[in-house]
């Protein structure tokens, strides 16, 4: 402001003298004649120096550009992290439900139990649960209940399932019926038979236990009893189990065959394995393998 006013005032002077000082020359009328010409206007020192002022004010301006820029980045980063959340993705292992593939694979063959071994040689129909530690259908040093002998003895598993699993189901002890009404052939040539099916886990019931007749057999079965499908870092990817050769302890024959005395009381369950020596099946503390139970989890996100 000082700088113009100064400007202003020598200008002024500068046309005071020139008028001054004179004579009436053609070239004094003329500086004279449109004094506008030669006034230096406070508007246009304004403009000028005002130059510094807009450019920092556009400084500001690309500042501001810039953060606003900065800004809209970090809400297209919020916007794509709040999509991810509504779209509700959980790490399968940690999810409160899990889908399993499940795979039962038969090992007993002819070639590797040759004497006296069957025709039509199978595993049975499937019966089991999902559940919690709270219950327990079967174990190795345990009973049979009527369930388990039934399945054991001739491959049926309405009792198992209607007369114990369901009661554990509405009591919440239990969470949903393992049912598979299909067999599983033999091995044949060293080639396991197979049958895959479908189960669905609950985090409050994260065990599993199921049986199957070796069948034919006076009692025979392979199974699990309260698996646990969690492992340290939620529910387990995949899961393989050995099974080995259960004896129900409610009948007494030696031989693949169905039937045979009963056993009462009825002795536990226990091992039996196949002797090569006398080709009879015979009690035992060594477990023999026989099938092969696998879960794989099924990502569905």
């Amino acid at each position: 402001m000082n700088i113009r006013n100064s400007l202003i005032t020598l200008t002024v002077c500068s046309l005071f003298l020139a008028g001054c000082g004179g004579g009436s020359g053609s070239d004094n009328d003329s500086l004279l004649s449109d004094p506008t010409d030669q006034l230096i206007v406070a508007s246009d020192f304004g403009t000028d120096f005002g130059t510094g002022t807009d450019t920092d004010t556009d400084t500001d301006t690309d500042t501001d550009t810039d953060t606003d820029t900065d800004t809209d980045t970090d809400s297209d980063s919020d916007s794509d992290s709040d999509s991810a959340e509504r779209a509700g993705f959980v790490d399968p292992a940690l999810a409160t439900q899990a889908q399993y593939r499940v795979t039962l694979k038969n090992y007993w063959g002819v070639d590797e139990f040759p004497q006296a071994f069957p025709d039509g040689a199978h595993l049975s129909l499937i019966g089991g649960a999902t559940h919690n530690m709270a219950v327990s259908f079967w174990d190795a040093g345990e009973v049979a209940s009527s369930g388990i002998e039934d399945v054991a003895e001739a491959g049926l598993i309405d009792q198992l399932l209607f007369d114990e699993v369901a009661p554990a189901i509405a009591n919440g002890t239990a969470d949903s019926m393992i049912e598979i009404r299909e067999f599983t052939n033999a091995s044949i040539n060293g080639v396991a038979g197979e049958l895959s099916f479908d189960i669905d886990m609950n985090l409050d019931w994260p065990l599993v236990s199921m049986i199957t007749m070796l069948g034919p057999s006076p009692d025979w079965f392979v199974g699990v009893s309260g698996l646990s499908l969690l492992d340290d870092n939620g529910w387990a990817a995949t899961l393989s189990v050995d099974l080995p050769l259960y004896d129900a302890g409610t009948k007494s024959d030696i031989t693949p065959v169905m039937g045979g005395p009963d056993i009462i009381p009825a002795n536990p369950i226990a091992f039996v394995a196949y002797d090569d020596a006398t080709g009879v099946y015979l009690p035992t503390n060594t477990p023999q393998i026989v099938a092969q139970l696998s879960f794989e989890r099924m990502d569905l996100n």
